[in-house]
Order: structure tokens, then C-alpha cells, then sequence
């Protein structure tokens, strides 16, 4: 983040910090609002921390339902009255929620310096303040708002919610209540935010078919494909997820058709290769696929998609520097480069917690036997009652 930008936020910041003190809110409705923030949280896996959650509850209304500001530190502040509008959708009140939250986590990934659409309920006798939101054309809020609105949207559905079919109502009940001017200079108005909406709720639900095709090819064997879905998938959401699971599609692709070590047609229980995939909420449990089968005839391609699918894991580690699934996908390619000691490693780069798990113990005892430590192999299998026919 560059801050010789921010110049814009510290004058929204200083506006608003005029408002009314925010104090505590009814405890239930602050664990519901914390845990719909923490699922999409989870759900853009990014490797920043998120931003504060801050709600304002004097109970007198405020000019805008939520608002994001990045100075001076990251926070997201959103009036109390608009969990009473999301309320009003009844078993949908989760995912109205969602999409007001949803969309300014977007503009706070994209790393967007200035304050969000809702921030237009700024009133224009702030003649300094609007001279200086009017910089930025309509064009270019046009463009970031659309960008907020796919991922937004996008990312709340990943993370369990259904937020397309309630947008449009939940915008006319928010300009209703929050008095918001239909059409003001500078900004889309309402009805061009709808279609912004519509264009991407298209949008969204195509690329989300493609997520769950992918997750399908991946399960039915169809590799290639699932490498393209993901590789799309990629271009317009790149996530932790999406990371590991094309690499994970490059990995099954290489080893399905792998030959055999002498050591592994000698003791064949000890090489089924626990690799994980990862659904399409973080929620959700990993599926583990265990590959048994192999007849390979083209070692450079072997080598070439574990190489690439070395790359993915690595970029979804980048992106959540805790997320076991790619660590352990990453030491079964390096053992399969014949890079033992980097398996290791990447296995004691773990907390203690998941390095006892049986999925870490698997690959590192796998890894020791390939870097010569045999005894230490032994161990390790004798603890997930592998029964070993190779005498040390």
C-alpha cells in the first residue's frame, strides 16, 4: 500500500470520526455479525490480516450503512440500522449481511484507498470533501464498485451464502432508509449499480459452476480440464484454494501413470500418497485422495507438472502462510523430484499441532526413508501400524 495516497482517506476519516461514539451492541447481534465476517474472511483466504470490524450502535441513524477506510489502519465500520434492514429479510438476513460486508472486504483486498459507494451519502455541503471524491471520474467508480461487486459476491458465495437474488431489494430498502439520492455526480446510481449487479451475478454464477466442475474433473480423473478450470478460475479470483487445487490436479495428472520404486512394489501400503483437496468452502473437510495406480512412460513430463503443480502450492502458501493442505502437497512433490530433505523441511515448517497428524507423518516418513534415514521411517510407520517387509 502506497501511503502518499491516503490523503483522500484522512479527510473521509476525520469526517466521520465527527459522528456520533459507537458503544456496545446486543451481544447476539454482534456474534452474528462477527461470524458472517469471519466466514468471508476465511473465504478470500488472504494473507493479510483483516481489517477491524467496528460497529456503530448510538442507536441515531447514520449517513451510511458501511463504510471502509485503509487510514489509519484498516477498518470497516457499519451502522447498527442496517442489521434492523438486514432483519427484514428473515431467514435471508445472513445473506444480505453478506453482501454488504462481502463488498467492502473486496475494496480492502484490492487494496482501494478511498471510501466505498455507500460513502456517497456524504452530503454536498461538504463542498471540500465533494470536490475531492469528484476526482474520481465515473468511469473509474464505475469500474472499482464492479470489481467489488464480483468479488463481493463471489466470495460470499464461497462462503456458504446466497447473495444474488436478495441485491436488488436489499439496495432499494438501504437508499430508502439511508435517504440516498438515486443519481448523484460522479457515481453510478442505483439503477446502474443494479445492472452492475445483474451483469455480474451472471458473471459470478458461471465462474462458481466452473469452481465446482473443476472440484468434479479433479474427483471423476479428468485432469486436464480441472488444470484449465482452475487456471481460469485463477485470472479473475486467485485464492489459496484455487492454488492448491490445480496443483493438486497436476499432481494426481503426473503420478497416476507413475512407475513403481523397487521399494514401493515391495511395500506398495506405504506409498498411497494422502494429497488434499480442497473444497469450495474452508469449512468444509478436505477430501483425501489416495492414488494407487501408476504406469508411467514419459518421465519429463512427470517432472514437468510437478514442477508446476510445486509452483501453485507455493503460491497458495504465499497467499495464507498457515494453510496445511498446500505444505503437505508440497513435501509429496518434493519427495516425487527426489528432494527428501526439502519434503522434510517442508513438513517441519508446520505447527506441532498438524506435524503429528497422520497425513504429515505419511509424507515425512516417506521422506526420511528416501533421504537414507530408515530408521527413523520405521518409526514413523510403526505409528500409523504400517507393517513394513523390508528388514533395517
Amino acid at each position: 500500500m502506497k501511503y502518499f495516497k491516503i490523503t483522500l482517506i484522512t479527510i473521509l476519516f476525520l469526517w466521520y470520526s465527527h459522528q456520533p461514539a459507537y458503544a456496545q451492541t446486543n451481544n447476539n447481534s454482534e456474534t452474528e455479525i462477527q461470524q458472517v465476517f469471519n466466514k468471508l474472511v476465511l473465504a478470500y483466504g488472504n494473507a493479510k490480516s483483516p481489517p477491524e470490524l467496528r460497529i456503530l450502535t448510538t442507536g441515531e441513524l447514520q449517513k451510511s450503512p458501511a463504510v471502509y477506510f485503509s487510514s489509519p489502519s484498516p477498518i470497516i465500520k457499519m451502522d447498527n440500522n442496517l442489521i434492523g434492514i438486514c432483519n427484514k429479510f428473515g431467514l435471508q438476513k445472513y445473506n444480505a449481511l453478506s453482501v454488504i460486508l462481502s463488498h467492502e472486504l473486496a475494496h480492502y483486498y484490492s487494496d482501494d484507498l478511498f471510501c466505498t459507494d455507500f460513502a456517497f451519502a456524504i452530503e454536498k455541503e461538504n463542498n471540500d470533501l465533494s470536490d475531492k471524491l469528484m476526482l474520481a471520474t465515473k468511469n473509474d467508480k464505475m469500474k472499482m464498485e464492479a470489481e467489488a461487486d464480483h468479488k463481493g459476491l463471489f466470495y460470499a458465495a464461497m462462503a456458504g451464502f446466497k447473495p444474488f437474488n436478495i441485491y436488488s431489494q436489499l439496495m432499494d430498502s438501504i437508499y430508502k432508509v439511508y435517504k440516498l439520492p438515486d443519481q448523484m455526480d460522479g457515481y453510478p446510481s442505483i439503477n446502474e449499480r443494479k445492472t452492475i449487479n445483474h451483469r455480474a451475478q451472471s458473471t459470478i454464477s458461471e465462474l462458481y459452476e466452473n469452481f465446482q466442475e473443476g472440484m468434479k474433473d479433479i474427483e471423476s480423473g479428468n485432469y486436464d480440464w480441472a488444470i484449465k478450470q482452475f487456471e481460469e478460475l485463477n485470472k479473475h479470483f486467485p485464492s489459496r484454494e484455487n492454488y492448491n487445487n490445480v496443483g493438486v490436479a497436476k499432481l494426481l495428472k503426473g503420478i497416476q501413470d507413475r512407475p513403481l520404486r523397487r521399494e514401493e512394489s515391495k511395500n506398495p501400503h506405504r506409498y498411497e500418497y494422502p494429497i488434499i483437496l480442497d473444497q469450495n468452502s474452508r469449512l468444509k473437510q478436505p477430501t483425501l485422495f489416495n492414488n494407487k495406480t501408476r504406469a508411467y512412460t514419459n518421465p519429463e513430463e512427470l517432472i514437468t507438472l510437478l514442477k508446476s503443480a510445486q509452483k501453485d502450492f507455493e503460491k497458495a502458501i504465499s497467499l495464507d502462510p498457515d494453510y496445511t493442505p498446500a505444505y503437505i502437497n508440497l513435501a509429496w512433490v518434493f519427495d516425487l523430484l527426489d528432494i527428501p530433505n526439502a519434503a522434510i523441511g517442508k513438513i517441519i515448517e508446520l505447527s506441532k499441532k498438524e506435524q503429528i497428524t497422520n497425513e504429515a507423518k505419511e509424507i515425512l516418513a516417506n521422506a526420511y526413508y528416501n533421504a537414507g534415514m530408515k530408521e527413523n521411517a520405521a518409526l514413523l510407520w510403526k505409528e500409523l501400524n504400517i507393517v513394513d517387509n523390508e528388514d533395517y
